[in-house]
């Protein structure tokens, strides 16, 4: 246990804290998929013409040239916010094309569960055409070995499902909405310095 400025005990076994802080900490390398899994759904949603295009651009892209390269480092930092703040770094490539990039601050919640995510993210390879900033929240679950995220992503609510392996070295995630499915399967490759 550490103490909290304020004199009390933090929790250092708090799932969110074992989630980001024990596991999730250090360097990840994976692939990502995404898929649109209906297309009538994806075409009746009033999710836009730029999200629509992004969406069929990315969908094209998969299916031609098979699952992106996945990228993320994620930093702990256990002392800023109320209860501690992981920082991450998420990219997606292909051909070494950057197509996605996000970096996300996991700001935990006291109640050693809740998180809420602020995020930056950029789709596509160049810089300040797509972008946007975004808050959503998280739970995680399972003693700290999964956790379930609320996204808005491409204009459409998703929910990802995010679960850890037994051995804590590598990661899968099911992100599911009305008409996509994307999954990520990633392996820690290096734990922090």
């Amino acid at each position: 246990m550490t103490m909290e400025s304020e004199g009390t005990p933090r929790r250092t076994d708090a799932p969110n804290r074992v989630y980001y802080f024990t596991i999730g900490t250090g360097t990840w390398h994976g692939t990502a998929t995404f898929r649109v899994t209906s297309w009538r759904r994806f075409l009746r949603s009033p999710i836009g013409v730029t999200n629509k295009l992004l969406v069929t651009t990315m969908h094209l892209i998969e299916r031609l040239t098979g699952p992106l390269r996945q990228e993320s480092t994620i930093v702990a930092k256990p002392d800023v916010e109320e209860f501690g703040r992981a920082d991450n770094v998420v990219r997606m490539t292909k051909f070494g094309v950057t197509l996605y990039l996000l970096e996300e601050q996991y700001v935990l919640n006291g109640n050693g569960t809740g998180v809420t995510v602020r995020g930056h993210e950029r789709l596509g390879p160049v810089p300040g055409l797509f972008t946007r900033t975004l808050t959503y929240s998280a739970e995680v679950h399972d003693d700290g070995m999964a956790a379930t995220y609320r996204m808005p992503l491409l204009g459409s609510d998703w929910i990802g499902e995010y679960r850890v392996s037994a051995d804590r070295g590598s990661l899968f995630a099911e992100l599911l909405c009305d008409w996509g499915r994307a999954t990520e399967e990633t392996r820690r490759i290096s734990a922090p310095a």
